[in-house]
């Protein structure tokens, strides 16, 4: 498989995904890997929505997507989509091989301190992070593919 861009956005996909990210990556295929969206019909339409005409897309439960991207080619150039760290845990707990993880999205809710203006994290998603840095992945917080990198764990 060839992941090129694994994505935390609460949003998951939207027109600055699916428009400057693919571009900047050559995206072949988005992948939203979310247990609610993938049981609820209008999610799935509103997502398909959002995906380029002629881009290849899917929206899978945890479960699901481990099994699709076992399986997948090494040739697709896959964007996965994601709204919290825990669920790229899961994937990562069950073999998935991430290289990188770009956080892009985690909106302000009670609790949560802001680390950047994009970024809001608990006690819990920080707990998440050290458990995925765990396993040497790097975390990179970054809007759009323009944007300077900066390295989560120095935020935290």
């Amino acid at each position: 498989m060839s992941i090129v861009v694994t994505r935390i956005d609460e949003r998951l996909i939207h027109g600055q995904v699916a428009y400057s990210w693919s571009v900047a990556y050559q995206v072949t295929e988005y992948l939203v890997v979310d247990d609610e969206a993938a049981n609820d019909p209008t999610q799935i339409l509103l997502l398909s929505m959002a995906v380029p005409a002629g881009k290849k897309h899917s929206i899978l439960s945890v479960e699901d997507a481990v099994r699709y991207l076992d399986a997948q080619l090494d040739s697709v150039k896959t964007f996965i989509v994601v709204k919290s760290p825990h669920v790229l845990l899961s994937l990562i707990d069950k073999g998935i091989t991430l290289p990188s993880i770009n956080v892009g999205g985690m909106y302000y809710k009670a609790g949560k301190q802001e680390i950047s203006k994009t970024v809001y994290l608990d006690e819990e998603d920080k707990d998440v992070f050290q458990k995925i840095r765990g396993h040497g992945i790097a975390c990179e917080i970054r809007t759009s593919p323009s944007d300077k990198s900066i390295d989560l764990f120095t935020k935290i």
